[in-house]
């Protein structure tokens, strides 16, 4: 029979799924070994393969809908799952990256050490469509749909990569992510439950005793603050950097910047610039412009070739080395567009 599992069935379906059993972890463990494969290899399919058959899901609904219930077992059990299920990815992934030959950050793991606003938006929408689709009594696509668009594997991969490897940055930016993703798939899950269940709800708050009262709310809460907080701050960031490529690409257009580099501790943006001099004026003309992109906040530097006896010995090493980078770089530009000219002339005779 098809349709949509009662409030009661899906509890009692969840108390079944959430256990740690051997299959499931050994599951598990073959779905991080691939995606780290995948990982290393910067294999976009085979990542998405490895998020196809990972449980990682489960636990995380499982919270959501045990909040929202306020069925203190199923939060227990969901916590005791998600927690044995994030140590071994860890391991598995550690171990892989301390073994593996291909020490180097490819693209795809460097894409998962800087969360954006757009990881939570996808995160919601996720756990919008994850809600709906657990529910239903036939199989369908919408849970594997939304495991693999919110990405919940590769950031684990990602933070086995830095253990492996002792970057710091990778570790606590890649668990950042699934930290974000978890807490918003479950937030979104805890919202939906409480909507579909609004005419017959299957606990009241009411019922619960002091304790677990306060227990619940505190849990929420430490969930919905900082969440929000990251939420905000990642809008925040996203609107920064847009407005920086922005006003860099039509503000320098005349300009050729070799090096650019924003000081988040600072709220500095340091450029370094070869063309035509920028003189005080012009350079007082910038920062006014500043505001029109948003960033007026952001401390404007500018370090141009004519000015370069003025640096600093650090400032002037570093601005030399990006001189030399800049000039390797269409070198090798040119180079790889002289060897195309080459092959070209080659096939047609």
């Amino acid at each position: 029979m098809t349709g949509n599992y009662l409030t009661r069935e899906y509890r009692e379906k969840l108390y079944d799924d959430l256990h740690v059993r051997l299959r499931d972890t050994v599951i598990l463990m073959c779905a991080i070994f691939i995606a780290s494969i995948g990982l290393n290899m910067n294999s976009t399919a085979v990542i998405i393969g490895a998020m196809l058959i990972s449980p990682l899901m489960t636990p995380i609904v499982g919270l959501g809908f045990g909040l929202a219930i306020f069925d203190t077992r199923l939060i227990k059990q969901s916590l005791e799952v998600l927690f044995i299920q994030v140590l071994v990815s860890l391991l598995v992934s550690t171990l892989y990256f301390w073994i593996s030959p291909l020490s180097y950050a490819s693209n795809e793991l460097i894409a998962r050490t800087s969360p954006t606003i757009w990881d939570v938006v996808i995160a919601i929408a996720g756990g919008i469509a994850g809600v709906i689709g657990s529910r239903k009594k036939e199989a369908n696509n919408i849970v594997p749909g939304v495991a693999i668009a919110t990405a919940l594997m590769p950031p684990i991969c990602t933070a086995g990569y830095g253990l492996a490897n002792g970057n710091v940055r990778y570790l606590f930016g890649a668990l950042y992510l699934f930290l974000i993703n978890c807490v918003f798939i479950m937030l979104t899950n805890i919202v939906g439950t409480r909507i579909l269940m609004r005419k017959s709800p299957l606990s009241s708050f009411k019922e619960l005793n002091i304790k677990m009262r306060i227990g619940l709310i505190s849990l929420i809460v430490l969930l919905v603050l900082p969440a929000s907080y990251s939420a905000v701050t990642l809008t925040m960031d996203q609107a920064r950097k847009e407005g920086i490529k922005q006003f860099v690409g039509e503000e320098f257009a005349n300009h050729t910047v070799i090096n650019q580099v924003y000081k988040s501790r600072n709220n500095e943006l340091v450029l370094t610039v070869v063309g035509d001099p920028i003189s005080e004026e012009e350079l007082e003309t910038l920062h006014q412009k500043q505001a029109s992109y948003g960033i007026q906040s952001v401390q404007l530097k500018v370090n141009q070739v004519h000015n370069s006896t003025k640096l600093d010995s650090e400032t002037t090493k570093e601005f030399y080395e990006n001189i030399d980078k800049y000039i390797d770089q269409k070198l090798s530009e040119k180079d790889s567009q002289n060897d195309l000219v080459k092959e070209n002339e080659a096939d047609k005779e």
